[in-house]
C-alpha cells in the first residue's frame, strides 16, 4: 500500500444527534445524519470489558475469548452502520472502487468533536471488509486540522529514537532497567542492521530533555511510563519525575513546549502510557496526544487503553521496522496493528491511536535527495575538505614561523649571554686595574691616600644649588615680611631661575648621574615654577583664591613630597648606600619643614575662623622664613664643599717644589 487516496470525514453535532460530512474523497462529497447506537454508560461498560480482557492477557492468557471478540464486532458494526449510513456509505464504496482501479488504498481521516474523541473508532467494523483498523487497503487516522502545513523531514538511516523512561518512586513500581532492556531487545535487530539507534535519557524529568534535543537531531521521542487522565482538570498528563524522584504530572502542552526545536527534526512521539490518547469532551487538545499535535508535532501515537507488555513490544518492533522501511506513519501504524493481531492480541491491536497532521501521512522521507542536492552535498564536502587542507597548511606555516621565532630568540639569548660574559670579563679586568692602582697609591704614601679619600667621596651638584639660592632667598625674605604676594619683578626672577635651575640640574645629572640630588632639586625648581606662575597671575589664576588656598595648597604639596624624599633618603643612608651625600637629608628636612610651616601660615591667612592661627600668622611666616634661610645655607654649603674638595685634590696632586740653590 504505497499510495493512499484521502477520504476526509467531519463529524459534528446536529440537532439531537450528529451529522457526517464527507468533505473530500475520490467519489466526491456526501453527508448523512445519525445517532450513536449506544449511550455513554454503554461505552463505559465496553471500555471496562476491554480493559478486563487485557488484564487477563497479562495473566498469560494467550487469546481472548470468542465472546469478547464478538462483542467488539457487534460494537464496531453498529458504529459503522450509524456513521456510514446512506449517501456516506455509498460514497465510501465508490471511493474504494476508484482507489482499487488506481491500485491505491484509502486514508480515512476522521475529524471528531470533543464529545466523540474518546470513542474507540479503531473498532469500526464493516461486514464485508472486517475491522477498518486492520484493513490492509485502509489507513484509519484521527486528523486534527491546523493551519500550519507539515513538510516531510528528510532523514537517512539510522532512525534516531530518544527513549524517556519515567519511574517516580511514589507510583506503581516500574522496573526501569527491565523496560530499557525490553526496548533494546525489541529494536535489537533494527539496531544491528543500522536502521535504528536508541539513546536513553539519564532521568525521567522534564529538564533532562533540553540538552539532548539541542545537541542531536532526534526523529522520535519514545516515552515509557505511567499516564492518566485528571478528571478534575479535564486534561491528560504524564507522570514524570521531579528533582527528588517523586511524581510530577506534566500535561501535553508543557511537554510540547519542551520538545519543539529549531531544526524540527522531532516528527513523531510515541506515548507508551495508559490513557495517553484520552481527551476532554469539550477540548480536542485536552489530552496529551492532542496537545502535542497542537504544539506542532506532526504525528503522535498514544494508547487509549492500558496495553500489555507483549502487545507493546510487538507494536514497537513492527512500527519502527515499517518507518525504517520508508512507509508513511499511518501505513506503519496499520502494519503494527496487523502484527499485534497476528500475535493473538485480538483486542489490544486497537489500543494505539494515531493523531496526524500530515496530509499524506509522510512525516519522514528518505534523505537521498535529488541529483542537485547530491551535487550540492558533494560540493559542500569538497569545500569542507579544501578548507581543512587550507587550515592544515596555515597551521603548518604557523608552526614553522613559531619555530623560526623560537630559534631566533635562542640565538638572541645566546648572543646576549656571550655579550654579558664579555662585559663581565671587562668589568673584572677594570676592577683588577683599579685595585692595582689603589694598591699602588697606598704604597705611594700619605699624600696619595689623601687624594684617594677625597675622590671616594660622593659627588654633589655644583651649579644648580647656586641657582636655587635665588628663589630660596626671595621666598625667605617674602615670608619674613609676612606678605602673601610678592612683587612682579621678584616673581619673574623666581620663574626664570626655576627654569634655568631645571635645565642646569638636568645637564649636571646627564653628565655625572647624581640621581640622589637631581630628584629633590628638580622638584623644588618645579614647585618654584608653579609658585611664580601663580604670582604672575596669567589667565586670572588669583580667582582660584576665592575657593581654594592655592599658596597654602602648593606649600602643603611641597611639604608632603619633600618629606617623602627625606624619608626615602634616610632609609637609603641607614642601609649603607654610598650614593647618599650627608648634606642631602639635611636639605630635604629643612625643605619639608619650611614648606609645612608655610602651608600652616597660609591656612591661617585664608581661614579666619582659626582664631589662634590667624592672629599668629606673622610669627608662623617668620618661622618659615628662618627654615628656608637654613635651607639656603645648606644648599650653598654643598657646592662650596665640592669646590674645596677640588682645590684640595689639585693641591695634593701638585708635585712638591724643592728650593733652588744659588
Amino acid at each position: 500500500m504505497q499510495k493512499l487516496l484521502d477520504f476526509d470525514m467531519v463529524i459534528e453535532a446536529h440537532d439531537d444527534g450528529y451529522r457526517t460530512h464527507v468533505v473530500a474523497s475520490p467519489a466526491g462529497e456526501a453527508h448523512a445524519d445519525f445517532t450513536l447506537p449506544f449511550s455513554d454508560e454503554g461505552l463505559e461498560n465496553l471500555v471496562l470489558k476491554v480493559v478486563g480482557s487485557i488484564g487477563r492477557a497479562r495473566r498469560q492468557v494467550r487469546r481472548i475469548e470468542t465472546q469478547e471478540r464478538q462483542l467488539l464486532e457487534d460494537f464496531g458494526g453498529q458504529l459503522f452502520e450509524a456513521v456510514f449510513c446512506g449517501p456516506v456509505g455509498e460514497c465510501l464504496e465508490r471511493s474504494r472502487m476508484t482507489a482499487e482501479n488506481k491500485e491505491a488504498g484509502l486514508r480515512i481521516r476522521l475529524r471528531l468533536p470533543g464529545a466523540l474523541a474518546n470513542v474507540p473508532w479503531e473498532y469500526l467494523y464493516d461486514a464485508q471488509h472486517g475491522f477498518l483498523g486492520l484493513d490492509p487497503e485502509t489507513a484509519l487516522v484521527r486528523h486534527l486540522e491546523l493551519p500550519a502545513p507539515v513538510r516531510p523531514f528528510p532523514i537517512s538511516p539510522p532512525l534516531r529514537i530518544l527513549a524517556m523512561i519515567s519511574a517516580p518512586s511514589d507510583t506503581v513500581g516500574l522496573e526501569v532497567e527491565q523496560e530499557w532492556d525490553r526496548l533494546n531487545d525489541t529494536l535489537g535487530d533494527l539496531t544491528r542492521r543500522g536502521l535504528v539507534t536508541v539513546d536513553r535519557l539519564e532521568s525521567g524529568n522534564l529538564a533532562a530533555l533540553q540538552r539532548p534535543l539541542r545537541l542531536t537531531e532526534y526523529h522520535v521521542l519514545h516515552f515509557i511510563g505511567h499516564g492518566g487522565y485528571d478528571e478534575n482538570a479535564q486534561d491528560g498528563a504524564l507522570a514524570l519525575e521531579d528533582a527528588d524522584g517523586k511524581t510530577r504530572l506534566v500535561t501535553g502542552r508543557d511537554l510540547g513546549m519542551m520538545i519543539r526545536n529549531r531544526r524540527h527534526s522531532l516528527r513523531l512521539v510515541v506515548l507508551n502510557a495508559c490513557e495517553g490518547a484520552r481527551s476532554a469532551q469539550d477540548d480536542p487538545f485536552g489530552g496529551v496526544a492532542q496537545a502535542l499535535v497542537h504544539q506542532g508535532i506532526p504525528a503522535v501515537i498514544a494508547m487509549q487503553f492500558e496495553i500489555s507488555d507483549t502487545a507493546a513490544i510487538t507494536f514497537s518492533q513492527s512500527f519502527y521496522q515499517a518507518i525504517a522501511d520508508g512507509l508513511p506513519v499511518d501505513v506503519a501504524t496499520v502494519e503494527a496493528r496487523r502484527a499485534m493481531f497476528a500475535e493473538g492480541n485480538e483486542i489490544e491491536w486497537a489500543t494505539p491511536v494515531l493523531y496526524l497532521r500530515s496530509t499524506d501521512g509522510r512525516v519522514f522521507i528518505r534523505g537521498r535527495g535529488s541529483a542537485a542536492e547530491r551535487q550540492a552535498k558533494e560540493a559542500a564536502e569538497r569545500q569542507a575538505q579544501e578548507e581543512a587542507e587550507r587550515q592544515a597548511r596555515l597551521e603548518a606555516e604557523r608552526q614553522a614561523r613559531l619555530e623560526a621565532e623560537r630559534q631566533a630568540q635562542l640565538d638572541a639569548e645566546r648572543q646576549a649571554q656571550l655579550e654579558a660574559e664579555r662585559q663581565a670579563q671587562l668589568d673584572a679586568e677594570r676592577q683588577a686595574q683599579e685595585q692595582a692602582a689603589r694598591q699602588a697609591r697606598i704604597k705611594a704614601g700619605p699624600r696619595a691616600k689623601i687624594e684617594t679619600d677625597h675622590r671616594a667621596r660622593v659627588p654633589v651638584l655644583a651649579a644648580s644649588p647656586i641657582v636655587l639660592a635665588i628663589p630660596l632667598l626671595i621666598l625667605a625674605l617674602n615670608l619674613r615680611t609676612a606678605a602673601i604676594f610678592i612683587s612682579r619683578p621678584s616673581a619673574w626672577l623666581i620663574l626664570w631661575s626655576a627654569v634655568l635651575g631645571c635645565v642646569v640640574a638636568a645637564v649636571e645629572c646627564s653628565r655625572r648621574r647624581i640621581l640622589g640630588w637631581i630628584v629633590p632639586m628638580e622638584f623644588i625648581f618645579a614647585w618654584f615654577l608653579l609658585y611664580a606662575i601663580y604670582q604672575l597671575n596669567p589667565w586670572h589664576l588669583h580667582r582660584l583664591g576665592h575657593y581654594l588656598p592655592v599658596q597654602g595648597t602648593l606649600a602643603a604639596i611641597g611639604a608632603i613630597f619633600s618629606a617623602s624624599l627625606w624619608i626615602s633618603t634616610l632609609a637609603r643612608s641607614t642601609r649603607g648606600r654610598r650614593d647618599v651625600h650627608p648634606l642631602l637629608p639635611a636639605l630635604l628636612g629643612c625643605t619639608a619643614l619650611g614648606f609645612g610651616v608655610a602651608a600652616i601660615a597660609y591656612a591661617g591667612e585664608h581661614y579666619s575662623n582659626l582664631t589662634a592661627l590667624h592672629d599668629n600668622a606673622g610669627k608662623v611666616f617668620a618661622i618659615a622664613s628662618v627654615l628656608f634661610f637654613v635651607t639656603l645655607l645648606v644648599d650653598l654649603l654643598s657646592p662650596f664643599l665640592e669646590l674645596a674638595r677640588r682645590l684640595q685634590s689639585s693641591h695634593a696632586s701638585r708635585p712638591p717644589t724643592t728650593p733652588t740653590t744659588r
